[in-house]
C-alpha cells in the first residue's frame, strides 16, 4: 500500500510541476507550453516614385515665339499662345524636341518614331488656355533606366517609366498683395520634358541620390540648365508606405513642387513617418495631394486625391504628330557625350582614383578637366596626388567661398608645378600647402618654386648637413639614444621631432628618419 501511495504522489507532482508557472521540475516532458501571445510590431517600407518636370535649353518657347528666359518684369516674356489668345495657333519648338530626345537617349530610353500631343483640361488662373499641351497617349520615349548608389553601397538601376513633353504653365503669386493673387505669364508656355520613374526608391536619400545622377546626365548632354534654386527642374514625390515584405502598393501621397535635395530627403522621410504612425495608430491613410513646409520640416496637406480626377484628354487638333526618323535618331546618338557614370569609371581604371572619389570629382563641374589639365602639364605626376589635393585643398576652398571650379584661381600648369614641388620632396606637404594659399591669397600670381624660396620652404634634403644633425640630436640625448639602439624604435619618432625643430621644419623628415636609423646600429 505505501509503495502503490508512493508511487500515485510522484505522479500526480510530476504532473504539478510541469504544468506550474511558478516551478519546474527540470524533467521533458509530452506536454507543450502554451504559444506567446507577446504582439510584435510590425515594420515598414518607404515606397518613392519621382516626377521631374525639366525645363528644355531653349531660345523660345515650346509653341510661341517669346523668349523661353521669364526672369524678366512680370509678363513682359509672353506670346500670343501663351496668353491663350483666340485664334492663336501653337507651332512646335524643334529645339525642345531635341533636347528631350538627346535626353532620352542618354538614359537608355526606346524612343518612339511617332508620339503625339493632347490637351489635358483644368483650369486655374495661371493656365489661360483652360488646357495644357501634354503626350498622355503616346510619349516621346518609354522604359528608361539610371543606375545609382544605394545606401548599403550597391549599384541599384531604377526604372523610367517614359518621358513626354509639355508645357509650363504661368506662376501665382499669393504673397505680394494681401487680399488678391497676381499672376505673371513670362513662365507660360515654356518647354518642358517630363520623367516618370517607377517607384523603386525606398527612403528620401535614394531619391536624393537619382536626383543628383540625372542632374549630371542633364548638365553632360546640355539639355536643361539644371539649376533646382530657380525652378529649371522641379521634383513631385509619390510616396506611399507597406508592410515589409509585401509587395502590394499602399495609398500614395503626393509632395509638390520641391526643388532642392536636402528638401526633397527630408520632406520624403517625414511623410513616410507620417503615415507609418497613421498606421500604427489603426487609421487610414488618405490620397491627398501635400506640399512641404521647410521651414516646420513638415509636409501638409493641399487637396485630396479620392476623387479621380478628369481631365477630359482629347488629341491636340492643332498640331501634328511628333516624328522622328532612324537617321535624326542616330545622329542625337552622336551627339551624346561621355556620361558621368563612364567618366567616373575611367578616372577608377585611369587615374587609380577610388569609386567614392571618382562619383565626388564627377559631381563638381569642372574639376574632372582640371584634373585631367593637371596630368597633362607634368605627364609623370602621379595622378593620385592630384586627386588627393583637389578633394581636400581645392575643395575646401570651393565650399568656404560658396564658388566653382571657374573660380578657382590657380591653373592647372601652376598647380602641377606646385605638386611636382612635394613629390619630389623640394617642399614638405605642410610647406606646400603654405605655398598654395599664398598664391590663392595672391590671385594666382606667382610661381610654386618661387614662392616656396621666397618664404624660406625649401626642405633641407643634403645628406652631408643631415647627417651632421642627426648625430647632434643622437648625442644630445644618450639615454635615449642607448634604449633606441636597444630595440624601443618608437623613440625614433623623437629624433626625427628634434631635428624638424632645428631646421624650423625644413628638414626632410623621411631622410631623417632613415639616416637615424643608419647611425643607431
Amino acid at each position: 500500500i505505501c509503495v502503490m501511495l508512493r508511487c500515485a504522489w510522484a505522479t500526480v507532482r510530476d504532473r504539478c510541476c510541469c504544468v506550474s508557472p511558478l516551478r519546474s521540475c527540470g524533467r521533458r516532458t509530452r506536454y507543450s507550453t502554451a504559444p506567446s501571445t507577446t504582439p510584435t510590431t510590425p515594420t515598414f517600407e518607404t515606397v518613392v516614385g519621382l516626377e521631374i518636370h525639366t525645363r528644355a535649353r531653349a531660345v523660345t518657347k515650346a509653341f510661341s515665339g517669346a523668349p523661353s528666359s521669364f526672369a524678366a518684369s512680370p509678363n513682359t516674356r509672353v506670346g500670343r499662345v501663351d496668353a491663350g489668345l483666340p485664334g492663336a495657333l501653337p507651332v512646335f519648338n524643334a529645339r525642345c524636341l531635341q533636347a528631350a530626345a538627346l535626353t532620352a537617349l542618354a538614359l537608355n530610353f526606346d524612343v518612339a518614331p511617332v508620339s503625339w500631343f493632347d490637351r489635358k483640361h483644368y483650369f486655374y488662373c495661371d493656365l489661360p488656355l483652360g488646357y495644357q499641351i501634354t503626350q498622355q497617349r503616346v510619349p516621346l520615349a518609354t522604359n528608361g533606366a539610371l543606375s545609382i548608389a544605394a545606401e548599403n553601397g550597391q549599384a541599384k538601376t531604377i526604372g523610367l517609366q517614359r518621358l513626354h513633353l509639355e508645357h509650363d504653365s504661368g506662376k501665382s503669386l499669393h504673397t505680394v498683395l494681401d487680399d488678391a493673387t497676381l499672376v505673371d505669364l513670362n513662365r507660360a508656355g515654356v518647354g518642358l520634358f517630363e520623367i516618370v520613374t517607377d517607384p523603386d526608391m525606398r527612403s528620401g536619400a535614394e531619391a536624393a541620390e537619382f536626383v543628383r545622377q540625372l542632374l549630371l546626365v542633364l548638365r553632360a548632354v546640355d539639355t536643361c540648365d539644371a539649376n533646382l534654386a530657380e525652378g529649371s527642374l522641379r521634383v513631385d514625390a509619390n510616396v506611399s508606405v507597406r508592410p515589409t515584405g509585401s509587395t502590394e502598393l499602399g495609398t500614395r501621397c503626393e509632395i509638390k513642387n520641391i526643388n532642392g535635395l536636402r528638401f526633397l530627403t527630408k520632406a520624403i522621410d517625414f511623410e513616410a513617418k507620417r503615415q507609418i504612425d497613421l498606421l500604427m495608430q489603426g487609421k487610414v491613410v488618405r490620397g491627398e495631394t501635400r506640399g512641404y513646409n521647410a521651414a516646420q520640416d513638415v509636409t501638409l496637406p493641399q487637396r485630396s486625391k479620392e476623387d479621380v480626377v478628369d481631365y477630359r484628354y482629347m488629341p491636340e487638333p492643332d498640331l501634328p504628330p511628333v516624328v522622328l526618323s532612324e537617321e535624326q535618331v542616330r545622329t542625337l546618338k552622336a551627339h551624346i557625350p561621355e556620361l558621368p557614370q563612364q567618366i567616373a569609371q575611367r578616372l577608377v581604371n585611369q587615374f587609380g582614383a577610388t569609386p567614392q572619389d571618382a562619383q565626388t570629382l564627377v559631381s563638381e563641374q569642372g574639376a574632372v578637366e582640371f584634373l585631367e589639365q593637371c596630368v597633362e602639364a607634368d605627364g609623370t605626376l602621379d595622378a593620385r596626388i592630384v586627386v588627393s589635393w583637389l578633394l581636400t585643398e581645392v575643395f575646401a576652398y570651393l565650399r568656404a567661398n560658396s564658388v566653382g571650379m571657374v573660380e578657382w584661381p590657380v591653373g592647372p600648369a601652376k598647380f602641377a608645378a606646385l605638386l611636382r614641388l612635394v613629390a619630389d620632396d623640394s617642399v614638405s606637404r605642410l610647406a606646400g600647402k603654405q605655398v598654395l594659399q599664398h598664391i590663392v591669397e595672391h590671385g594666382g600670381q606667382g610661381e610654386p618654386a618661387d614662392v616656396a624660396d621666397a618664404l624660406g620652404l625649401r626642405q633641407l634634403s643634403d645628406d652631408d648637413t643631415l647627417e651632421q644633425l642627426c648625430s647632434q640630436v643622437l648625442a644630445e640625448f644618450p639615454d635615449k639614444a642607448e634604449k633606441f639602439r636597444g630595440g624601443k624604435r618608437g623613440l625614433g619618432g623623437f629624433f626625427v621631432s628634434q631635428v624638424m625643430k632645428r631646421t624650423q621644419g625644413r628638414a626632410n623628415p623621411k631622410r631623417v628618419s632613415e639616416i637615424i636609423q643608419q647611425q643607431a646600429k
